[in-house]
């Protein structure tokens, strides 16, 4: 089955998986207020910016972080004191009326409250860690999108050169050859190869439209903006070895990152977890007088405490559980560890087959001779030196081998932005967003 027919059906796929979103995200727009829709110059740091600055899952992912940092001094705030003032009148409790006042305080048990902090600033820096998380799938998404919108607008230019050239000689055979009402098989050959060509740009300008629509989902656009690409994208040699791609997950991966934190967190409800069920201190003050006199007659103040009757089982039960959560969050980043150590090992594969493969386009300079073989092959068409079943064949394998070149740069791209996925590295605009 030929690219041209896999890409058609991947393309009923998507329109079919990307109608609701693309819906979603006009609706989106029309409630944000954007402006109005605009043509962008598009690069691929371009597409990074966009993404980084206009989607609606970043900006939801750093509120989430910023809330969490605002608990700990919450927890550390101690309780409102409790003010009360009592009346009664004579005779109720005595032969005169009474005035009481207190003011009371619950204490808690010394410590817990740093305790609950420590949680608190745990599960912030948690939050801080999948936000960038968040960044990470964002500008993969992001990378992605822009070597497809690449891809397909390079195809779109190498269809529109094909269906004028099947226009161009389809319309001199049959000026030569058309004898009556019937056309000669050359003529035939021609005109199903201009409906090709015609059918093949239109399946990929509908999958353009789908890509740029992608591209306004992702940046927070407007439906309707559409882009034009500026300069060669950027496709830097591909270096390194798979254990610095492990080695530097270890240390920039969010997950992992994430995960790590989880277990500090589980650490810091374990320690929690010990102080629950202890005692509870409160402090009362108080004050009494005779409404007939001058001021208060006695003052004095109370303590208390909570009896922690059922302490060894609430204790034990709830320490036990800590320590099974805080077991299992060390599986987790076990588990972690291992899943991305894996993703890298087969990113870094493709990642490498794709460089090859591009490398086979640019070192051998194919490129470049499929270029100077198809202006030979016109030359010799057009001198009557190649027969015209000949000429079709090569005309095919030109535009299959422009069109596989460009194939081939989307998916070396893809793969890097995939390897740079696995690996957790962000580019420096994003580590700053998410310092913020």
């Amino acid at each position: 089955m030929k690219k041209f027919q896999l890409n058609q059906i991947c393309l009923v796929l998507t329109l079919l998986g990307f109608s609701v979103s693309a819906k979603a995200a006009d609706m989106a727009g029309m409630e944000m207020g954007n402006a109005a829709p605009a043509t962008i110059d598009l690069t691929l740091s371009k597409a990074e910016e966009l993404a980084l600055e206009g989607n609606p899952h970043i900006h939801a992912a750093d509120d989430r972080a910023q809330a969490a940092t605002r608990q700990a001094s919450q927890s550390l705030s101690p309780a409102d004191p409790t003010l009360m003032f009592e009346s009664d009148d004579a005779g109720f409790y005595g032969p005169s009326p009474q005035q009481m006042w207190s003011l009371g305080e619950d204490l808690g048990f010394p410590g817990r409250s740093i305790a609950q902090a420590d949680v608190d600033g745990a599960e912030a820096k948690k939050q801080t860690a999948l936000a960038q998380d968040t960044r990470r799938m964002i500008l993969l998404q992001a990378r992605q999108a822009y070597w497809d919108f690449y891809f397909r607008q390079k195809v779109s230019e190498v269809l529109q050169e094909a269906q004028k050239n099947w226009k161009v000689l389809g319309a001199a055979l049959q000026s030569r050859d058309q004898s009556g009402q019937w056309l000669t098989v050359k003529a035939i050959r021609m005109q199903m190869e201009t409906a090709k060509s015609f059918n093949e740009l239109f399946v990929n300008s509908q999958a353009l439209e789908v890509s740029q629509l992608n591209l306004n989902h992702l940046f927070g656009l407007p439906h309707g903006t559409t882009y034009q690409l500026t300069g060669d994208p950027p496709l830097p040699a591909f270096t390194g070895t798979e254990a610095d791609y492990i080695q530097k997950a270890m240390t920039v991966n969010p997950e992992i990152d994430a995960a790590k934190r989880e277990v500090e967190a589980q650490g810091a409800r374990h320690s929690l977890a010990e102080l629950d069920n202890l005692p509870d201190f409160s402090v009362q003050v108080t004050g009494s007088r005779d409404p007939g006199d001058n001021g208060f007659s006695s003052y004095g103040f109370r303590v208390g405490a909570t009896l922690p009757i059922f302490f060894p089982l609430k204790q034990n039960q709830a320490a036990a559980q800590a320590q099974d959560e805080l077991s299992a969050s060390r599986w987790d980043l076990q588990g972690q560890i291992d899943e991305t150590t894996h993703m890298i090992e087969d990113s870094y594969v493709m990642a490498e087959s794709a460089w090859r493969m591009l490398q086979l386009y640019q070192n051998g300079n194919l490129l470049k001779q499929t270029q100077r073989a198809w202006e030979a092959t016109q030359q010799s068409y057009r001198n009557e030196q190649m027969s015209l079943s000949e000429f079709v064949d090569n005309t095919n394998t030109y535009f299959q081998t422009v069109t596989d070149y460009y194939q081939a740069q989307a998916d070396y791209g893809k793969a890097l932005a995939q390897l740079n996925y696995e690996v957790g590295d962000l580019p420096d605009a994003a580590i700053a967003e998410g310092a913020k």
